[in-house]
């Protein structure tokens, strides 16, 4: 460890430390130590956070999106429609993309019985998925230009 040295801290925070070597049997160092490392951590992930890109954000929302999507083209089960719905709302309001075409569509998907309306309304599903991803991107990029 090196030399030693001692450091002057209000009584109060010095009773703090001493529960927490008692708590855990650590020593004062040692939890001196710990506190340091977790607060670095806790305020570098904060401001990572804040400055990520925005193609991190976008590409998560792609990500949640063509999860819930591929589930529900998989298997059109009103529980997966939900997730769709989950996702569609999550780009309403958190980045302004309107994506409820793919909901009306999805929602005639799963209603309709006839074999050729269900085949046309899968391409027009694909297509209405391929534009919210598009609009994503582009939003994305002109974000980024500003």
């Amino acid at each position: 460890m090196g030399k030693w040295t001692t450091i002057k801290v209000p009584k109060d925070v010095y009773s703090q430390f001493k529960a927490m070597r008692e708590k855990y049997g650590k020593a004062t160092w040692r939890v001196l130590l710990e506190s340091i490392s977790f607060y670095d951590q806790i305020t570098r992930k904060t401001a990572l956070k804040a400055e990520l890109p925005d193609i991190e954000k976008i590409s998560w929302y792609i990500t949640k999106l063509a999860t819930s999507f591929g589930a529900f083209k998989e298997n059109p089960s009103e529980q997966n429609l939900e997730y769709l719905r989950r996702r569609v709302k999550e780009l309403r309001e958190r980045l302004g993309v309107d994506a409820s075409a793919l909901l009306v569509l999805a929602e005639k998907y799963m209603k309709t019985k006839d074999i050729l309306e269900a085949r046309k309304l899968r391409t027009d599903l694909n297509a209405a998925f391929k534009m919210v991803i598009k609009e994503l991107l582009t939003k994305s990029f002109l974000e980024e230009q500003q």
